[in-house]
């Protein structure tokens, strides 16, 4: 498809979110790098989000559109930032989840490092966790790491690397700079992560594609803030065992994928197998669990 130069496609899924959109819009507005578009993506809303971004896009036509899914549906931040992309037209796409917020220089860097690593197909960096939008918070705010930043990955470093399997932290979706041609190399983010089966980690499957497919760029400095809060999916499943349950998913995804992929390479490999093999077995969650917290220490 045709792409306009320099242009820099922002896709932003929204469902019931009207607590924290209109911070989240006003962050894209504040972008120091002007050459964007903004695709508003109304997955089955039934609060106020939807008339939030329609009055944004009617005060924005030129930078602003809205779409949703036919009938209204809820389809998935996986459905739903794929179907973004179909509309998009940019040289570069970006995700912003609707709870998050960009720092104002966000775009400009990384288009900047986009630019001067003409290899990288994704940007990405440490973002931090956002507590103190919440003056109940007990916790700070901090900056988990990822990769060390100011250098390109080229495949399959970062997998092996980064979290589930190594020490490295994994970014988070509103961090990401794309090219377009390497969104539609990866193949976009995969939908068999949906709320009709499991959806927590489905930002690993995204980034065990591009780990795997194209060269990626760590910045040193964090450009977002991920909100932290009770109602977000992390924190409703965090040490529970439904986050068992979302991990078996991801690790028998992850297997099919690396078989399709013909993957050969014996660190990858192992990598896998040393996290990944309880999943595989028909272990009661409770175990599985264990088994983490056991392995977690060991590699202390």
């Amino acid at each position: 498809m045709h792409t306009t130069p320099g242009l820099v496609s922002v896709i932003l899924p929204f469902h019931n979110c009207e607590r924290f959109l209109p911070e989240t819009l006003e962050s894209v507005l504040a972008q120091t790098y002007s050459h964007w578009e903004l695709l508003l993506i109304d997955d089955g809303a039934t609060d106020g989000s939807t008339r939030i971004a329609a009055d944004y896009a009617a005060h924005y036509p030129q930078n602003i559109r809205i779409f949703e899914h036919a009938g209204h549906a809820n389809l998935g931040v996986t459905r739903t930032r794929n179907f973004g992309a179909e509309h998009a037209g940019g040289e570069f796409l970006a995700f912003l989840d609707a709870d998050d917020v960009w720092l104002p220089g966000k775009l400009e860097m990384q288009v900047a490092a986009m630019q001067a690593n003409p290899d990288a197909g994704l940007v990405c960096g440490p973002s931090e966790y956002w507590h103190d939008w919440d003056a109940n918070a007990e916790e700070r705010n901090h900056v988990p790491p990822v990769a060390p930043g100011g250098r390109l990955y080229f495949p399959p470093e970062l997998l092996a690397a980064s979290y589930p399997f190594g020490t490295f932290g994994a970014p988070c979706p509103s961090s990401f700079l794309l090219r377009r041609t390497a969104f539609d190399r990866i193949g976009g983010f995969v939908e068999d992560f949906r709320p009709s089966t499991y959806q927590l980690y489905e930002d690993a499957a995204f980034l065990t594609k591009a780990y795997l497919n194209v060269p990626v760029y760590v910045t040193e400095q964090h450009t977002d803030r991920y909100r932290c809060h009770a109602t977000s999916i992390w924190h409703r499943t965090k040490r529970t065992t439904r986050d068992e349950a979302e991990r078996r998913f991801y690790f028998h995804w992850l297997r099919g994928y690396l078989h399709q992929q013909r993957m050969t390479s014996p660190e990858i490999l192992r990598a896998v197998r040393r996290v990944a093999w309880p999943y595989w077995l028909p272990l009661p969650s409770r175990v599985t669990h264990l088994l983490r917290r056991i392995g977690n220490r060991l590699s202390r």
